[in-house]
C-alpha cells in the first residue's frame, strides 16, 4: 500500500515540473535567444518517476532587425506554443491522474483500517 501512495507522490512531483518547465518555456516565448527544455520521466528502481529537465538547444528561427545601426540578424526563442500546449495537456492529465491514484490508496488504507477494527 505504501509503495503505491509513495509512486502516486512521485507521479505528482514529476507531472508538477513538466508543467513548471513548460509555464517557463511559455512564459519565455518572446524572449530572443531563449532555448526552451524539455522533461524526461525516467523510472527509479525504488518505484515512481524522476523528473529530467534537458535544455534544448536548437536554433530558433532568426529575422533581420534594425539595431540603430543597420538589420542586425536576431535569433528568436526556440518554443513552440502548439508543443507546449500538448506537454501542458499531458501534466495536467498525469497530475489528475496520478492524484486519483493516491484517492484509491488512501480509501483502500482505510478499508483495510476498518476492517482491522
Amino acid at each position: 500500500m505504501i509503495g503505491a501512495i509513495h509512486s502516486a507522490l512521485s507521479g505528482l512531483t514529476a507531472f508538477s515540473r513538466q508543467i513548471e518547465v513548460t509555464a517557463h518555456n511559455v512564459a519565455n516565448v518572446n524572449t530572443d535567444g531563449f532555448k526552451k527544455s524539455h522533461v524526461e520521466l525516467v523510472s527509479v528502481e525504488t518505484g515512481g518517476v524522476l523528473p529530467v529537465v534537458r535544455k534544448d538547444d536548437s536554433a530558433g528561427p532568426t529575422v533581420l532587425r534594425d539595431n540603430g545601426y543597420g538589420p542586425a540578424k536576431v535569433e528568436l526563442s526556440n518554443v513552440d506554443l502548439g508543443e507546449e500546449a500538448v506537454n501542458q495537456i499531458i501534466g495536467q492529465r498525469g497530475f489528475e491522474a496520478n492524484i486519483q491514484a493516491l484517492k484509491t490508496a488512501n480509501d483502500m488504507l482505510g478499508s483495510i483500517l476498518d476492517i482491522k477494527k
